[in-house]
């Protein structure tokens, strides 16, 4: 399996496993320290977390995921903001010049981050879940997401998260031009790797 995922790779083929959980009122409590909060974050916070060069967070992203009307959650520590996870219900830069794009009743996370200080805490699969209250109430049921097949350590954290393997996504490189896939499980629940340009 490992041969083939590099032979694809080096063919400029991405492939990801799309994964998705239900979301749920009552999330696993995780075992933070009792310092750190999480929740959504608003404007301000994230505009004074802008300035802090650490959390690699530029007004101007900021800005325009406000503008397409994508969530933040984070963790704090006081009045610090430490970690965040985006989330967006409609589309998000990916990569390679293509978007992400979901749609209800589901919903994505995206650049998230943790201060390297405060990495090992178990602060990432809380954000994961915190969310979950604000968009049930929005009326979004689930939250899907995709990572490489490459990377083991991260499809191994799925059962923690309990997220379950839809089905596959990704996008073949060819002469500078990316041309996305999806399998037919992946077009169902309508997750979709694009290009905004075409």
């Amino acid at each position: 399996m490992h041969f083939v995922l590099r032979v694809i790779a080096r063919l400029g083929v991405q492939v990801y496993a799309v994964r998705a959980r239900p979301l749920t009122r009552n999330p696993v409590p995780h075992d933070l320290p009792p310092e750190i909060r999480v929740g959504m974050i608003d404007r301000e916070t994230l505009y004074r977390a802008s300035g802090d060069d650490e959390l690699r967070l530029s007004r101007e992203f900021v800005d325009a995921a406000l503008a397409r009307g994508d969530v933040a959650c984070g963790a704090m520590h006081g009045d610090r903001l430490i970690a965040y996870l985006w989330r967006t219900s409609k589309i998000a830069p990916h990569e390679n010049g293509l978007w992400v794009r979901v749609t209800p009743p589901y919903h994505y996370g995206y650049k998230g981050f943790t201060h390297p200080d405060y990495r090992g805490q178990h602060i990432n699969p809380a954000l994961a879940f915190a969310s979950d209250t604000y968009f049930l109430e929005h009326g979004l049921t689930h939250m899907v997401g995709f990572v490489d097949l490459r990377n083991a350590s991260s499809l191994a954290t799925g059962k923690t998260k309990r997220l379950s393997i839809v089905g596959y996504a990704g996008y073949g490189k060819w002469f500078g031009r990316c041309f996305p896939y999806r399998t037919p499980a992946v077009t169902r629940i309508g997750f979709e790797f694009f290009n905004p340009s075409r």
